[in-house]
């Protein structure tokens, strides 16, 4: 973003991720394509995610020893929060584009992880708004032919439930 804003900036990546509730098919109509509120809480209003209000994931690489990348799922809303929280294992994929208009899983995603939201490395802290977790390999943060930004990321529940989509930017 351009101009001037007092939101301080984190360094790392960000993606602001809207539920979808149910599975959706790769031929999503047009109403889908939004990532507005309105739009997605009609996908996710007849689902066991209607409760989830949209949520920030960051990307942050952790120190050099260690050279991966965490993971942060951010929300100030308890019920989005405990519905992650719940969930247990979810499918995270990165995609090799940016495009909303599909939510396809048959082209192989640039980065996909199963990540055990039991895992959290925030689990003790007295305001949980946060999941911190490791992410198997560093991420490249940047744009690249491997990098991330610009990309459509999908968190998905057990189920195939979409927990969460939107494209990741700088933070």
């Amino acid at each position: 973003m351009c101009g001037d804003t007092n939101r301080p900036t984190f360094g790392g990546t960000i993606a602001v991720l809207f539920p979808r509730g149910t599975h959706q098919s790769s031929n999503t109509s047009d109403a889908s394509l939004s990532s507005s509120p309105e739009s997605v809480s009609s996908f996710a209003s007849s689902s066991s995610t209607a409760s989830m209000s949209s949520y920030s994931l960051f990307f942050r690489d952790t120190d050099a020893t260690t050279r991966k990348t965490r993971a942060i799922f951010r929300t100030e809303d308890a019920e989005t929060y405990h519905a992650l929280r719940g969930c247990r294992n979810v499918d995270m994929r990165i995609e090799k584009y940016g495009d909303l208009s599909t939510t396809s899983q048959s082209t192989p995603p640039l980065y996909q992880f199963r990540l055990n939201m039991e895992h959290d490395r925030n689990s003790k802290t007295v305001n949980p708004t946060e999941i911190e977790l490791e992410l198997p390999e560093r991420l490249d943060l940047g744009v690249s032919e491997k990098g991330v930004i610009g990309r459509q990321v999908t968190v998905r529940g057990q189920g195939g439930s979409i927990l969460g989509i939107g494209i990741v930017g700088y933070n």
